[in-house]
């Protein structure tokens, strides 16, 4: 199974080395789901051209920022090109408090039914986020600026009930986030059904179906690895970013 024993005794304050080491030992130890569902087998990278968000998906987030809990599919749209994958994250210059937010991300097929799943991140600029708010604008520069949706490689959705997946999401080795797909207050085929009936959906469209408590600020240095499992504790979908200060300050 996990070895989190293991990768939390090998990292050291952002240390470059025992890094290295923690993520060696911890890839040794994992086990990665051996079926078609694997990311090596699900036939390229997520390239959304809409991405349609749940809001307040998971009641427990919702409460730990003082929200109500809705009674319908809250939804917002972030542009298709805020996606990246794994690798460099760059904090925007405008925010001083962008918070991950790791999410269950489900690729809309031809037939507009999920197809592909991978585990993504909602960065949300919460400082300009409560700003907007307050002026009764959108959220859009809070949630859709450059690089503000990191996306894992996919793995096939065949033969996989979304509704016993867990995600996690750990910084600097230590675990942040965990929530269960079960714990949705709108589950996969409600946000699916309520998406296609209310807005212009296409082939290839992404949807993000909310994120569960734990979220928080990110600092340059960051490592963050993020992870679908399957119900057997098997890793669907991984990804891991290292968060660094945006170049214009």
């Amino acid at each position: 199974m996990y070895a989190w024993p293991v990768e939390r005794f090998c990292y050291d304050g952002g240390n470059v080395v025992l890094g290295a080491l923690r993520r060696v030992a911890f890839k040794a130890a994992r086990q990665i789901c051996s079926t078609s569902n694997s990311p090596s087998t699900s036939q390229g990278s997520l390239k959304p051209r809409n991405i349609w968000c749940i809001g307040r998906n998971y009641a427990e987030h919702a409460r730990e920022l003082g929200n109500e809990v809705p009674s319908v599919p809250m939804i917002f749209l972030k542009a298709g090109t805020s996606a990246v994958p794994p690798g460099d994250l760059l904090l925007p210059n405008f925010s001083k408090d962008v918070h991950h937010e790791v999410e269950l991300a489900v690729e809309l097929g031809p037939d507009l039914n999920p197809v592909r799943a991978a585990v993504a991140l909602d960065l949300t600029a919460r400082d300009v986020q409560a700003q907007l708010k307050n002026q009764q604008w959108p959220w859009t520069l809070a949630k859709s600026f450059t690089g503000s949706t990191p996306l894992a490689p996919p793995f096939s959705l065949e033969g996989v009930d979304t509704a016993l997946l867990t995600l996690t999401l750990d910084v600097n080795g230590v675990r942040r986030q965990t929530g269960r797909t079960k714990d949705m207050i709108f589950d996969l085929p409600t946000q699916v059904d309520y998406v296609r009936r209310h807005f212009p959906v296409a082939p290839g469209d992404v949807l993000l179906t909310g994120t569960p408590p734990g979220v928080s600020v990110m600092r340059p240095g960051d490592e963050i690895v993020a992870r679908v499992l399957g119900p057997s504790g098997c890793v669907l979908s991984e990804g891991v970013w290292g968060v660094k200060a945006s170049a214009n300050g």
